[in-house]
């Protein structure tokens, strides 16, 4: 037991952040064996949070934190010290420490803390982190489900289990659509200016507002530069609100700030002042470019703050709020007798919902890699979350049929690559697996240079690839895809009809296989489409910055008249 008085002191040292000498502190009283579960807490915090921490820091911060869950049968000690841990692991690991042996632990941590204290909201909640990153679809489920079960009103865990679903075939369009209408309960009303009170009448042109996290270093960047390059400037001002990291040394972050009229970075104001910064602006055209994936910013959209509000290039699926007026498709995304289950109106443009920007590199004609080879190589360069059991099954069984073909792998994100190849592993292909790590390939352009080494990309489903499938084809590589059966399932469908590539597009799963086996047995075949894909894809509208810009202006101006 400490004494009041050195208990007294250490809770000061920490409420001052004197994490050094907390530490020099606990460790002259106390040994690791006789240390107690909360000073052994208290200690792996101190750990993390130094100034100049090292490598060996964190992992003395993480094996205090196991000392403390295995000693404490206090529940609160050791739910506060395993989540400490899996936020530790996790965070660490993502900035390329390899700390894959401390998140194994984590994860027999986790379960018998699920055995021993029973359901715990921030437990579970943390365990959704942890098998996301093991992509263990079947535990995530069933998690997510326990959360909102017991009343979970997380408005991250709302948001996580509806974009979760994305990934398998266990909701079909009424199940997206019945769960948005509850969804939306869960968002506050914030203070808004009557639209009356604002006066459109001055702007000089229609001021259009992109709303993201994520103009910085993602995939968005592409789709949304060559589109607020090339929109018509005489109609419209255009404003990016930035939501993200601030990054201003990040040259690709100059590149996209430089498109828009207006860069209003309000990364560091809440959603109240965000809103009050957009109406006094009086921004007329509003878009989201977050959808379900932010969930601490897509309550401003269940605000009325401008006249027009728009879900584009994010959350492939009904948001649910009243107040999010269409949503971007294009014909080969949302058919006319679906409408019915989407709560924003539904807005088509003339060919694509989506285009790149292409890259600046110099394309060169890739040779087949076969030739070199002698045998096919598929790839695929979507998050691994997106290899789903149907996913595993389907390539299982075309690497199986075509023989000595190879399956390289890459996630943008980091995910456990031994969980992935585990799933393989019980069909028997393990051997014809490559899995790359995204560590070694930081540079865009080292990244595109991969795609020299496939002869095949093939895309995920349900879940389909989106900036992937575009890379793809602009590298040259054809992308195999699998017809959909709603928005979010139906890009790789929308990409490949717009390329003029519908042979790569597959009705079933069988049909998928059989697309593969053909091309594989004739290469002359595959090399004849890859030659016409080379010549041809960028005066596609998958590459036709300009034609998209006239589309998407054309479409705004038709509802802006209605309005």
């Amino acid at each position: 037991m400490l004494n009041k008085t050195l208990e007294k002191n250490i809770s000061s040292l920490f409420s001052e952040k004197k994490y050094e000498e907390l530490i020099s502190t606990i460790e002259k009283i106390s040994t690791f064996e006789d240390r107690t579960p909360g000073m052994s807490s208290i200690l792996g915090v101190c750990r993390i949070l130094k100034n100049n921490r090292s490598k060996q820091d964190l992992i003395l911060g993480l094996k205090d934190f196991i000392n403390a869950f295995g000693k404490s049968n206090e529940k609160n000690i050791a739910i506060e010290a395993l989540c400490n841990f899996i936020n530790c692991a996790l965070n660490n690991h993502q900035k390329n420490l390899d700390l894959l042996e401390y998140l194994s632990i984590g994860k027999k941590m986790f379960k018998k803390a699920e055995k021993k204290f029973g359901y715990d909201e921030k437990l579970f909640t943390h365990g959704v982190d942890l098998y996301n990153f093991f992509c263990d679809h079947e535990k995530l489920e069933l998690i997510l489900k326990s959360l909102l079960i017991n009343g979970s009103k997380s408005k991250s865990i709302l948001c996580t289990y509806g974009f979760f679903n994305n990934y398998l075939y266990h909701w079909d369009k009424k199940d997206y659509y019945d769960y948005s209408l509850k969804f939306k309960n869960f968002f506050p009303t914030l203070e808004t200016k009557l639209l009356n009170e604002i006066n459109f009448n001055y702007n000089k042109k229609i001021k259009i507002g992109f709303v993201s996290c994520d103009f910085i270093n993602h995939s968005v960047s592409y789709n949304t530069k060559p589109l607020i390059k090339n929109l018509d400037k005489t109609k419209f001002e255009t404003y990016a609100i930035y939501l993200g990291k601030n990054d201003d040394n990040n040259n690709s972050s100059s590149d996209i700030v430089n498109v828009f009229d207006k860069w209003l970075n309000l990364s560091n104001h809440n959603n109240q002042q965000i809103i009050n910064i957009i109406q006094n602006e009086k921004i007329e055209i509003l878009i989201d470019q977050m959808g379900l994936t932010q969930s601490s910013r897509i309550e401003i959209f269940n605000n009325r703050v401008s006249p027009i509000q728009i879900s584009w290039n994010a959350f492939c699926n009904t948001v649910g709020f009243d107040n999010i007026d269409y949503i971007l498709v294009d014909n080969n995304l949302i058919y006319d007798d679906e409408q019915q289950f989407y709560s924003e109106k539904i807005l088509k443009l003339k060919n694509i919902w989506n285009c790149h920007s292409g890259f600046e590199f110099e394309r060169k004609k890739p040779t087949l890699p076969y030739k070199k080879n002698n045998f096919i190589t598929f790839g695929s360069f979507n998050n691994f979350l997106k290899i789903s059991d149907d996913v595993v099954n389907v390539w299982s069984t075309i690497l199986k049929k075509i023989k000595n073909s190879q399956l390289i792998l890459k996630s943008s994100y980091k995910y456990d690559s031994s969980s992935i190849l585990r799933k393989f592993e019980k069909n028997g292909v393990t051997d014809s697996i490559k899995i790359l790590d995204r560590a070694n390939y930081p540079d865009i352009k080292d990244h595109l240079n991969l795609y020299n080494s496939i002869d095949i990309s093939l895309d995920t489903f349900p879940y389909n690839g989106v900036t992937t499938s575009f890379e793809s084809l602009w590298a040259g590589v054809p992308v195999m895809s699998l017809r959909g059966f709603n928005f979010n399932s139906r890009c790789g469908e929308s990409i490949l009809i717009n390329g003029d590539l519908n042979f790569f597009l597959a009705t079933n799963k069988d049909e998928y296989i059989e697309k593969c086996i053909l091309l594989s047995e004739n290469i002359e075949k595959l090399e004849l489409e890859r030659d016409k894909l080379f010549k041809n894809i960028l005066n596609t509208p998958l590459f036709d910055a300009k034609q998209f810009a006239n589309d998407f202006k054309e479409t705004l101006l038709s509802v802006y008249k209605k309005n």
